[in-house]
C-alpha cells in the first residue's frame, strides 16, 4: 500500500469518526475506572466497620461499630444465626468481639462490576463508533456536495451556482463564499468574451480597408511600375497582420467562449483523412511522403474543437517539415481513450525547445527569426488550450535524428 492509498483511505471523515470512537472509550475507561475504585473503597470503609459478639455458648450477637470495650457484650441482643466462618473471636470471662470481614462478598461483587462495565464499555463503544459515523456522514454530506458540484464547473459553464441548502452555519458560509467568486469569475469571462468579440471587428476593420486601398489601385494599373514591389509586400505585410489577429482571436475564443456544440461521437480517422485532403497542395509542394495507421478511435467530444486541433497539429506538422520529409499519422485508443499520434521529419531540438513550442509566438529556435511565411506561433498554443477544455493531454517528443512526435489524447 502506498502513502496515496492510505491517505485516502484515511480521510477526514474516517480520521473524525475514531477520534470521537478514541475519546469515547477513553472517557469511559476512567469513568468506569473511577466508578470501580470507588466502590473498593466503599467496601473496604464498610468492613472495617463491621463488629459481631458471641457468648459462650457459641451463639453470636452481632452489632455495628459501637462493640462494648474489655469484650462486654451483656447489652447486645442474642442473634439466632449460627457462627461466621469467618469470624475472629476476642476477649475475656467468656465473652469474645468478633470482628466479621465479608472479604469474600466484596469480591464477588466487584469482579461482577469489572466485568459488566467492560461489557457496557464494549457495547456503547459500538453505539459510539455507530454513532460517530453517521454524525460525520450527516456533516460531510454538504461538503461532499460542494466538492461534486465544483468539480462539475469549468469555465465553460460558470452560470452552475452550489444554492448549499441547511442552516446558516460555516459550511453554509464556504458555499456562500464560492458561489460570490463564481459570480465574479462568471463577469470576468463574459467581459472579456465581450472584448474579444468587439476587438474582432475593431481589429479587422481598418486591415480590410488597407488592403482594399492597395489592392484596387494594384488591379487597376494606375501604380507605377517601380512602386509596385512596394505594395506588394505592404499586401503582404497586411495578410499577415490578419491571418495573425484571426489566429489571436481564435486563441481567445478557445480559452472564453462557451463551444457551440455538446460532446458527439467524433472519429478520429474521418477528420484526419479531410484534414489531409485540404493540405493535400501544401504536402505536395513539400514533397512530402505521407503515411498513415488509422486503427478504430472514437471519442465523445465537440467535433470542431476536436478537427481544430488535429488540424492545425497536421498542419504544424507540415509546416515544421523539410522538402522530401516524412509524415506520418497513427490513431489508435488505449484505457478506453483515443489518441492520434503525429510524427514528421525536421529540425533537431532538445525536449526543453520541444515542451516551450506550446508557448504563444514560439516557432522552434530555427524560425524563430525567421520574418517570412505563414506560421505564427500559435498553433500548438490552440491546440493545448483545446486539450485542455477536452479534459484531454498534449505530449511533444522530439526525434534524436530530427523531427517532432506529437501525440493527442482526449
Amino acid at each position: 500500500m502506498n502513502a496515496t492509498t492510505s491517505k485516502r483511505r484515511w480521510g477526514f471523515r474516517t480520521r473524525l469518526t475514531a477520534l470521537i470512537a478514541v475519546v469515547f472509550v477513553a472517557g469511559g475507561v476512567a469513568l468506569l475506572g473511577v466508578q470501580y475504585f470507588l466502590v473498593q473503597g466503599l467496601f473496604d470503609t464498610a468492613i472495617d466497620g463491621l463488629v459481631g459478639c458471641s457468648d459462650e455458648n457459641g451463639v453470636t450477637v452481632t452489632t455495628s461499630d459501637d462493640a462494648p470495650a474489655g469484650g462486654d457484650c451483656a447489652h447486645i441482643p442474642v442473634a439466632t444465626e449460627a457462627p461466621s466462618e469467618h469470624e475472629v473471636t476476642v476477649g475475656t470471662d467468656g465473652a469474645a468481639i468478633t470482628i466479621e470481614q465479608t472479604t469474600m462478598l466484596s469480591q464477588e461483587v466487584l469482579s461482577g462490576l469489572l466485568l459488566w462495565s467492560i461489557v457496557t464499555l464494549l457495547v456503547f463503544t459500538l453505539v459510539a463508533v455507530v454513532a460517530a459515523s453517521w454524525l460525520s456522514k450527516r456533516s460531510f454530506a454538504r461538503i461532499g456536495q460542494i466538492t461534486d458540484t465544483t468539480k462539475r464547473i469549468t469555465r465553460n459553464d460558470l452560470h452552475q451556482r452550489l444554492d448549499l441548502p441547511g442552516p446558516a452555519d460555516e459550511i453554509k458560509e464556504l458555499g456562500d463564499t464560492i458561489d460570490t467568486m463564481l459570480d465574479g469569475l462568471e463577469a470576468s469571462f463574459t467581459q472579456q468574451e465581450r472584448f474579444v468579440t468587439n476587438a474582432s471587428h475593431e481589429l479587422r476593420t481598418p486591415l480590410t480597408t488597407t488592403r482594399a486601398a492597395l489592392e484596387i489601385p494594384l488591379e487597376q494599373g494606375r501604380v507605377p511600375e517601380h512602386l509596385e514591389p512596394a505594395i506588394r509586400r505592404a499586401l503582404d505585410a497586411n495578410q499577415r497582420s490578419e491571418q495573425l489577429i484571426s489566429a489571436l482571436l481564435q486563441l481567445a475564443r478557445t480559452s472564453t467562449i462557451t463551444p457551440a456544440h455538446g460532446p458527439e461521437p467524433v472519429q478520429f480517422s474521418e477528420i484526419i483523412e479531410r484534414s489531409l485532403t485540404e493540405h493535400e497542395a501544401d504536402i505536395m509542394a513539400m514533397d512530402l511522403s505521407v503515411t498513415t495507421e488509422l486503427a478504430t478511435a472514437s471519442a465523445s467530444a465537440d467535433p470542431v474543437l476536436l478537427a481544430l486541433a488535429i488540424d492545425n497539429l497536421i498542419d504544424n506538422a507540415i509546416r515544421h517539415n523539410h522538402r522530401g520529409g516524412t509524415l506520418h499519422l497513427t490513431t489508435g485508443m488505449m484505457a478506453e481513450r483515443p489518441w492520434v499520434e503525429i510524427s514528421n521529419s525536421g529540425p533537431t531540438m532538445t525536449e526543453e525547445e520541444a515542451a516551450a513550442l506550446i508557448e504563444p509566438f514560439n516557432r522552434g529556435q530555427s524560425t524563430r527569426t525567421a520574418t517570412t511565411g505563414r506560421s505564427l506561433g500559435l498553433g500548438l498554443t490552440l491546440v493545448q488550450n483545446i486539450t485542455e477544455s477536452l479534459d484531454g493531454t498534449l505530449t511533444l517528443t522530439p526525434h534524436p535524428d530530427g523531427g517532432l512526435t506529437t501525440r493527442l489524447t482526449v
